[in-house]
C-alpha cells in the first residue's frame, strides 16, 4: 500500500516538474531581454532540473519587484 502512494507521489512530483519546466520555457520565449542574457532553452533545462529553485530564480529575475524594469 505503501509503494503504490509513493509510486503516485514521485509520478506526481514528474508532471508538476515538467509543467513547470514547460511554463519557464513559454514565458521565456516572450521575454525580448532575457536577463543575462541566457536563451529560453536553458531557463527550461534549469528549471527542470532543479524544479522549484529554478523557477524562483526565473520569477525573481523576471517577473519580482526585483528585476526592476518591465522586461516585455
Amino acid at each position: 500500500m505503501m509503494r503504490e502512494w509513493l509510486f503516485i507521489f514521485v509520478v506526481l512530483l514528474i508532471f508538476i516538474d515538467i509543467y513547470l519546466s514547460a511554463s519557464v520555457y513559454v514565458d521565456a520565449k516572450k521575454i525580448k531581454n532575457p536577463a543575462l542574457g541566457v536563451p529560453p532553452q536553458v531557463w527550461g533545462l534549469i528549471s527542470f532540473v532543479f524544479p522549484l529553485m529554478g523557477f524562483l530564480v526565473y520569477w525573481l529575475m523576471h517577473h519580482s519587484t526585483l528585476a526592476g524594469t518591465n522586461r516585455n
